[in-house]
C-alpha cells in the first residue's frame, strides 16, 4: 500500500460503532461467505519478504542480503543508517515457509477459501542466471497444501523487491538507482518467470515435490491434472513502486521527482507483465479450460475526496491502470488494493471525523469509499471480475478493527447486491507482518501474531477480536 505526507491529527478522536456486535444484520457480515453474498473467495493475503524477512540455510545460518529490502534490513541489524524505520529484532520476525502448515491450518479454520502469498524474485533468481530450485520446490509445498486444505492459491509473482544486481550501491551500501529502472530488468525479469513457469509445469519435478509431501498418486493425479494455482496476481501496485521508488522516494532505490524516469519504469514493468502473462499461459495448454490460469494486476485504489479528487482519481488510480490493462484486454480479472480515503488539499482538508489507523501516513480508514471506487473500476471496465486482492487495517490494539472490517464488509455487500463482479475478497493480512519501512511494530494487519497460530480459537470475553469479524 501507498504511504502519505504526516499528519498531526492523531488527538482526534475516532468515531465509535453506531451497532450492535450481536444484531442479526451484523451477524450476517460477520460471516462474509454466507450465500447471500454470493461473493465466491474470501481469504487473506502475504508477501514473501514480509511474512519472512529473513532466511537461513540447511544449517540455520543466516543467509547474504539478495534484495534491495533485504540490504536495508541487514543495515537496520547491524546498527547502520537505513530506510527501515526504527532498531528491528531478528527473533521477532515471521517465517512462513517453515510454518506454512500453521498458517493455511489457520486459515482454513476460520473458513478461508482462498490464500494468498508471493514468490520472491530475488530469492528464486540471486544470481544472474541462477534459479533456486530448491526453494521453488518449498513454494510449491506450499500450494499443494493449500490445494490440500480445500483453498484455491492466489500467487503474486512480484511483491516490491528486487535483486541486489540489478541495482547501484555507492561504498556504504546506500542504493542510488536501479530496480525497475536497470535497462536489463526486463531480460532478468522474463529468465525468472520462465524458470518458474518450467518448473510448475513440469510435472516429474512436482510429483517429486508432491511424494515428498506424503501426497498419494490419486491426489498427484488431481493436482497434475488440475494445476496447482489457477489464479495469478502478476504485480502488485504497479502505482506503489512508482510513487514510493522513483517519485516520493520513500522506497528503495530512494529516487525523488524522477517523472521520466518513472515513465521508463512504467514501460518496462508493462513489458514485465506481457511476459509474464504470455509465459504463465502456457500451462493453460495441458488443463482442463475450467482451470485456464487467469492473470490480473494488483491496483491500489484510494477514495479521492475534496476540491480535486477529480484529478488525483485519474492520475492516481486510472492512469497507470489504464496503460496495463489497455482498455481490459491485457488481464482476466482485475485486482483492486483499497486502504484509505485522502482529502485534498491534505493541509486544509476538514479533518473532523477522520478516522486514522496505527500510521498516520496510511491515511483516514473509510469504508464507505470502497463502494465509490468499485463503481468507478466497474465503469472503467464494464463487467470484468474484480478480486479485492487487498484490504486491511493496521491496529495494534485490536479494537478498532473489527468495527472497520465490518463496515468495509457492509459496503462490499452492498456492491454485490448492486450488481457489481466481485469475485473475491482478501484481507491483508492473517498474521502481523513487516511492513516495510516501518519494520515489525509500528503496524499490526494481521489477526494474529506468528505465536497465536497454534492457540485455540476462544472468543475475547473484553470485546471482539479481529479474527471474530472475519471467521
Amino acid at each position: 500500500m501507498e504511504r502519505f505526507g504526516e499528519t498531526t491529527d492523531n488527538e482526534l478522536e475516532p468515531p465509535k460503532p453506531d451497532f450492535d456486535f450481536t444484531a442479526q444484520e451484523v451477524l450476517e457480515t460477520l460471516r462474509p461467505a454466507a450465500e447471500h453474498t454470493r461473493i465466491e473467495y474470501i481469504g487473506s493475503a502475504s508477501s514473501h519478504f514480509q511474512s519472512e524477512p529473513v532466511m537461513y540455510d540447511a544449517e540455520g545460518n543466516l543467509l547474504p542480503p539478495v534484495s534491495d529490502w533485504e540490504l536495508e534490513l541487514q543495515k537496520n541489524l547491524e546498527g547502520k543508517s537505513s530506510g527501515i524505520k526504527d532498531q528491528q529484532d531478528i527473533n521477532h520476525f515471521p517465517r512462513f515457509l517453515p510454518n506454512k502448515e500453521k498458517y493455511i491450518d489457520r486459515s482454513a479454520e476460520l473458513g478461508e477459501n482462498m490464500f494468498r502469498f508471493s514468490l520472491d524474485f530475488a530469492r528464486l533468481c540471486p544470481k544472474e542466471g541462477e534459479f533456486d530450485s530448491a526453494l521453488m520446490a518449498e513454494y510449491v509445498k506450499a500450494l499443494a497444501l493449500v490445494r490440500a486444505h480445500g483453498q484455491e492459491p492466489m500467487l503474486t509473482m512480484h511483491h516490491f523487491t528486487m535483486p541486489r544486481y540489478l541495482l547501484e550501491t555507492d561504498n556504504n551500501d546506500n542504493i542510488t538507482q536501479g530496480g525497475w529502472e536497470n535497462p536489463e530488468v526486463s531480460k532478468h525479469f522474463r529468465f525468472y518467470v520462465e524458470n518458474v513457469v518450467k518448473y510448475l509445469g513440469d510435472e516429474d519435478k512436482v510429483r517429486k515435490v508432491l511424494a515428498s509431501e506424503k501426497f498419494d498418486k490419486p491426489a498427484q493425479d488431481k493436482l497434475l491434472s488440475e494445476g496447482l494455482a489457477k489464479y495469478f496476481l502478476a504485480i502488485n501496485e504497479p502505482m506503489s513502486t512508482l510513487s514510493g521508488s522513483y517519485i516520493a522516494g520513500t522506497f528503495p532505490p530512494y529516487r525523488r521527482g524522477g517523472v521520466l524516469t518513472a515513465k521508463k519504469v512504467l514501460e518496462r514493468m508493462i513489458e514485465s507483465y506481457d511476459i509474464t502473462r504470455d509465459e504463465i499461459k502456457t500451462l493453460g495448454s495441458k488443463l482442463p479450460s475450467e482451470r485456464a490460469p487467469q492473470v490480473g494486476i494488483g491496483h491500489n485504489w484510494q477514495y479521492f475526496d475534496g476540491i480535486f479528487s477529480g484529478l488525483a482519481n485519474e492520475f492516481g488510480n486510472e492512469y497507470v491502470t489504464d496503460k496495463f490493462e489497455r482498455d481490459g484486454a491485457k488481464s482476466d480479472f482485475l485486482g483492486l488494493h483499497y486502504y484509505c480515503r485522502l482529502v485534498l488539499p491534505f493541509i486544509h482538508g476538514d479533518k473532523k471525523g477522520r478516522d486514522y489507523s496505527d500510521h498516520p501516513t496510511f491515511g483516514d480508514v473509510y469504508p464507505p469509499g470502497i463502494l465509490e471506487v468499485l463503481k468507478k473500476m466497474n465503469a472503467s471496465y464494464p463487467n470484468k471480475e474484480i478480486f479485492i486482492s487487498e484490504i486491511g487495517f493496521a491496529d495494534k490494539a485490536d479494537q478498532r478493527k473489527p468495527y472497520w472490517l465490518l463496515e468495509t464488509m457492509r459496503y462490499i455487500i452492498e456492491a454485490k447486491k448492486e450488481g457489481l463482479p466481485i469475485k473475491g475478497i482478501l484481507l491483508w493480512s492473517l498474521v502481523n507482518n513487516f511492513e516495510w519501512e516501518l519494520g515489525m511494530n509500528n503496524a499490526k494487519f494481521g489477526l494474529f501474531s506468528e505465536k497465536e497460530l497454534t492457540e485455540p480459537l476462544v472468543p475475547s470475553k473484553d470485546g471482539v477480536r479481529s479474527w471474530e469479524a472475519w471467521q
